[in-house]
């Protein structure tokens, strides 16, 4: 299982790390989750957290409607805040669109 506990301690673990780059690009494979207990605040808050530099390129990777529909509204709220967060259901395009870092689209 999947909490919204955990999703937000994530990114406050990442804002606190002094030896994290905000300019990295980050993939991540929900695939392997079968449950969630996330809340609809708890997805925006932490999707609008300026923890990633606007350039960096998020890729979250999912298999079922359930992990689409969450990792959809996470990259919605991402994005009104000026991020780059894409849901791909293939983790090689995952991957070519991460690498691709740098250009906006």
């Amino acid at each position: 299982m999947f909490t919204g506990t955990e999703l937000l301690e994530h990114y406050q673990r990442l804002r606190r790390d002094p030896a994290f780059d905000p300019d990295l690009c980050q993939i991540g494979d929900l695939r392997g989750v079968e449950r969630f207990d996330v809340e609809n605040r708890e997805i925006e808050i932490t999707a609008e957290l300026p923890v990633f530099a606007s350039a960096s390129r998020r890729a979250l990777v999912v298999s079922q409607p359930v992990q689409f529909g969450l990792a959809r509204m996470f990259a919605s709220y991402a994005e009104l805040a000026g991020q780059q967060v894409r849901v791909f259901r293939d983790y090689a395009e995952a991957e070519a669109w991460v690498s691709r870092s740098g250009a906006r689209d």
